[in-house]
């Protein structure tokens, strides 16, 4: 499919090119052929404004061939293209649930839920996230690291499985309040948010543990 296409703009672009460069070339033979000729009726007529009229034919025609070939190639590159499975592109959906936890720079949250697997086929999932936002600011905080336990596992119909959800804060990150976007993927496009505060370094070591959060995984 995207062979054919690449085809067919390479063909109609030599043609728009053929066009042109055929138009071209016969505008100047009649430009000529007006400052050569002999007779009183073509010499009377005003060669610079000829001139003026062709310059700006061209210009004009060399303009939309222009415009219509970046068109097209715009189109064709958006068809081409895959799209990215962003997370959180579809926050208007609403977030499955939400994880909560607590800490400070230098510390480990380890946060778990349940999934369960009501299809009738096992199931094949592997866990994925964002990077965390400030929830006031906007901004990307790279010191907030996930790991996944277990990552990807294979999950047998009618059962369940624990998921640690082990998020290292680094001694750099800034405090503040920092959510990321999470899914299994394998099952409904839908995500589950997780939300962390982190408060000013203490001399406390904060790991904070919430209680596994149970779901259930859907087709």
């Amino acid at each position: 499919m995207a062979t054919n296409i690449t085809q067919n703009l390479e063909g109609i672009t030599k043609q728009f090119l053929d066009i042109n460069r055929n138009y071209i070339n016969k505008s100047i033979d009649v430009i000529g052929k007006l400052k050569n000729s002999p007779t009183q009726k073509i010499t009377n007529i005003n060669q610079d404004l000829i001139a003026d009229v062709f310059n700006g034919i061209v210009k004009l025609n060399l303009d939309y061939y222009s415009k219509l070939i970046d068109y097209g190639f715009t189109v064709t590159n958006k068809i081409l293209s895959v799209p990215e499975n962003r997370l959180g592109e579809n926050e208007e959906q609403g977030s499955s649930f939400t994880l909560a936890g607590k800490g400070s720079a230098g510390s480990s949250i380890d946060i778990s839920f349940v999934l369960d697997n009501s299809k009738s086929e096992k199931a094949f999932c592997q866990l994925e996230n964002t990077p965390f936002v400030s929830i006031d600011e906007h901004k990307e905080n790279p010191e907030i690291t996930v790991s996944f336990q277990p990552q990807s596992f294979d999950l047998e119909a009618g059962k369940s499985e624990s998921i640690s959800v082990l998020c290292s804060v680094s001694e750099k990150s800034a405090a503040g309040t920092f959510y990321s976007y999470a899914r299994v993927i394998g099952f409904e496009p839908a995500y589950f948010t997780i939300v962390l505060t982190i408060e000013q370094n203490t001399k406390q070591d904060a790991i904070n543990t919430q209680p596994a959060k149970k779901t259930t995984a859907k087709k």
